[in-house]
């Protein structure tokens, strides 16, 4: 049996052996989040990253979870760990238009409403959370929340599907060990 450091050793490798495919612009963005899921998870945290860019393809922010570790954090899964990070350097910007953010897991709720409150003009996501992600319960919202929503755009990165199965495989290889701390909390 293959053990968690093995399988992210293994993950590793392959995602930095990958190159964008120009078939799939949002590639060079995942890739980026893939990195970022591996070192969460390496921490011991849910195996999530983020980045935030302009449409022009700047990367301004990166970032992953951080629930366990350096310290707990509830409320600093990869999406909350960008924009605090933003919202701290760029406190000059206004307006969030111009600006995408792409993480490797569907947004969970609460990093889905902040993102909402922000107005980050696109948000693209890599896998699909079944469990947990928000986006693909969009009826679900208050009335408010859906309309404040129809200013973004919310979808699947357009990305290689290799790339949305590993994503998808960070995630999941961090989830059992790390919702026992939860419980154990």
């Amino acid at each position: 049996m293959v053990n968690l450091t093995q399988e992210l050793d293994k993950l590793e490798k392959k995602v930095n052996a990958l190159t964008p495919n120009p078939q799939y612009p949002h590639d060079k963005f995942i890739i980026i989040t893939l990195n970022e899921a591996i070192a969460a998870a390496k921490e011991g945290n849910f195996g999530v990253g983020a980045v935030l860019a302009r449409e022009d393809g700047e990367v301004i922010q990166r970032g992953h979870n951080h629930v366990f570790n350096p310290y707990f954090r509830s409320d600093l899964h990869a999406e909350m760990d960008i924009m605090n990070k933003f919202e701290e350097g760029f406190r000059d910007i206004e307006s969030m238009k111009g600006f995408v953010l792409f993480s490797s897991v569907e947004p969970c709720p609460m990093c889905f409403l902040r993102l909402i409150i922000s107005g980050v003009e696109k948000v693209y996501y890599a896998a699909i959370d079944k469990e947990g992600g928000m986006v693909q319960r969009f009826e679900h919202l208050p009335p408010e929340w859906k309309e404040l929503a129809r200013r973004q755009e919310f979808a699947l990165a357009k990305c290689s599907p290799v790339l949305s199965e590993i994503a998808l495989q960070i995630f999941l290889s961090t989830v059992g060990e790390n919702d026992r701390k939860l419980q154990n909390r």
